[in-house]
């Protein structure tokens, strides 16, 4: 095994991940940064179209207190509010940032920022880039790594997170590229690993997502936050299937039939029809879908060939991504369905990016708190950039503070052998794709937009016997480490089990509807907010509810309306 010494190891390179490791270096530490793909190319960062912040360039009225209310009335009031506070104050600064290092925001003829208005918002706040704001945010951030000679290595596949004394003492885990496994040693370590899109048959997230670092973090102790509240965007495509989870903004000037040619929309908001929120309208499709009304793919058709033709203007990015694989919305139906999007859930932590491990940080969509029950859109961009930055600044500091550990090598010796002993298994029946399509149909059925407590109840058994009896059964090609994909797999499917059971066990445990979660058996929201906090205790999941951090704002404070 090839052992490595680093003050703070950040696992993930999107935009989180990178800023993290930024500010790690500029404190002071040795930094090491691992990602199971290509450093930065992976990752939902590349994908977002606009961050949100307030500053000098905000409307006549617009400030970071009216951000704050959008984002804690738009999170449920499940958000941490202290962290909202943080969020709203310091995003300027990281624009500001950002801007310095060579980022260009679009602006008008007028030079002044061009700002969208996006659901949610009081204001338009959300500052865009022609070419992505998520892509070439990711640019900068690479580039001012490598300005730093902050060592990057693709391809690594992080398997567990080391202990010693209670405390993180690195990481082990699988270099791919080189046939080895690794383990570097490092008393503080951020996780910047992305959410759990994959987790559903159609989503908008790229093939990295499969919830790593949530497995990662609750198997070394770690508390896990709001696991059940998974945003689904209402239209992603499901068809071809170079395209499946691609998400279609056209879909409030567009009309949705079922397969008996039927607008549908008409039956639920007979007045608003596809202008009702995200929301109403996934669990429409979604009804639509399961009660047989759907099309050859799982889905319904959306009818955008009455839209004028100066409104895709507006989506040009979408419609020449379709044309171009011979999907003209001009002249054809598509068929669409809910997609996961993002994940409000993940890893508790503090104002810091700290968990609840000591010497562990998270980052970015991997994390829990900011964003409550509901992703207010340009928010998540936003957090990467602020806690992004935070979490690797105090890492950086209690690594200059912390007593370096001696890594218990009993667990490497261990993680070692479980791999090895992977290596060319073929005893099994399936693959490590199949048992991910059984993973997935699973989730969709019972943990999917609507939910019920004997779907749930469900799908907590069946997952247990994934995890006991199919996981035995899956077979993997490769006679050696060395660029052994059908392993990754197989250890991304392991995680994929581990955090779908927390989602479920905490949907059973979330006895209201709130934010994204759905309840058909208790459609309203319980008199009081609460969080729910999942552990691992005993080889067993544990789900606790607790207060959130409601420090500035509660409901019915009077300010919901305020403008």
């Amino acid at each position: 095994m090839r052992r490595y010494e680093a003050d703070i190891l950040v696992i993930g390179t999107g935009g989180a991940g990178l800023y993290a490791a930024i500010r790690a270096a500029d404190g002071g530490g040795r930094v090491y940064v691992r990602d199971k793909g290509l450093i930065g190319r992976g990752g939902s960062t590349v994908g977002g179209a606009g961050v949100s912040a307030v500053g000098p360039w905000s409307k006549p009225g617009d400030n970071a207190n009216v951000q704050f209310r959008d984002t804690v009335i738009g999170g449920a009031y499940l958000n941490d509010q202290p962290m909202v506070r943080i969020l709203v104050e310091e995003a300027q600064q990281r624009i500001v940032e950002m801007e310095s290092w060579g980022l260009k925001f679009d602006r008008g003829p007028d030079g002044r920022y061009v700002l969208d208005q996006a659901g949610g918002h009081s204001y338009p706040r959300v500052m865009t880039i022609s070419d992505r704001v998520g892509l070439q945010m990711v640019k900068v951030l690479r580039n001012q790594a490598r300005l730093r000679q902050i060592e990057r290595c693709p391809d690594v596949m992080a398997c567990r997170l080391l202990i010693h004394n209670g405390a993180i003492a690195g990481a082990i885990g699988l270099d791919v590229g080189v046939g080895e496994v690794v383990q570097v040693n490092a008393p503080a370590v951020v996780l910047a690993t992305g959410g759990v899109g994959q987790l559903y048959p159609s989503t908008s997230n790229p093939i990295q997502n499969t919830g790593d670092g949530l497995a990662l973090a609750l198997r070394a102790g770690a508390r896990l936050l709001n696991m059940e509240q998974v945003q689904f965007y209402p239209c992603g495509l499901v068809h071809p299937p170079s395209l499946r989870g691609f998400i279609l903004g056209i879909q409030e000037y567009a009309a949705l039939y079922n397969s008996e040619e039927e607008r549908f929309m008409a039956r639920y908001e007979p007045e608003l029809l596809e202008h009702t929120t995200r929301d109403r309208l996934a669990r429409a499709i979604f009804t639509e879908i399961v009660e047989g009304r759907g099309t050859a793919h799982g889905g319904v058709y959306l009818d955008a060939t009455d839209v004028p033709k100066e409104t895709f203007l507006s989506f040009q990015h979408e419609y020449e991504v379709a044309r171009d694989r011979g999907f003209d919305m001009q002249l054809v139906r598509l068929e669409v369905a809910p997609a996961a999007h993002y994940f409000m859930g993940g890893v508790a932590i503090d104002i810091s990016g700290c968990a609840s491990v000591p010497g562990l940080y998270a980052a970015g969509e991997v994390s829990g708190g900011v964003q409550g029950g509901n992703r207010l859109s340009g928010n998540s961009l936003a957090e990467i950039l602020v806690f992004g930055a935070r979490a690797g600044a105090h890492a950086a500091g209690y690594a200059r503070g912390a007593i370096r550990p001696t890594p218990e090598q009993a667990q490497a010796a261990e993680v070692e052998r479980e791999i090895r002993g992977l290596v060319n298994r073929r005893n099994g029946r399936l693959t490590p794709s199949q048992g991910k399509q059984r993973l997935r149909r699973l989730m969709w059925q019972y943990a999917g937009v609507i939910r019920d407590g004997a779907g749930l109840t469900a799908a907590r058994y069946e997952l247990i016997g994934l995890e006991q009896e199919l996981l035995p059964q899956i077979s993997m090609s490769g006679p050696s480490l060395l660029q052994n994909h059908s392993l990754v797999s197989y250890l991304e499917l392991k995680n994929m089990i581990t955090v779908a059971q927390t989602i479920v066990q905490s949907a059973l445990e979330r006895q209201e509807s709130r934010g994204a979660h759905y309840r058909q058996d208790f459609p309203e929201e319980a008199s009081t907010p609460f969080c729910i906090e999942v552990t691992l205790e005993g080889g067993h999941l544990r789900a606790a509810r607790r207060p959130p951090v409601m420090s500035e704002l509660r409901p019915g404070s009077g300010e919901e309306g305020a403008e």
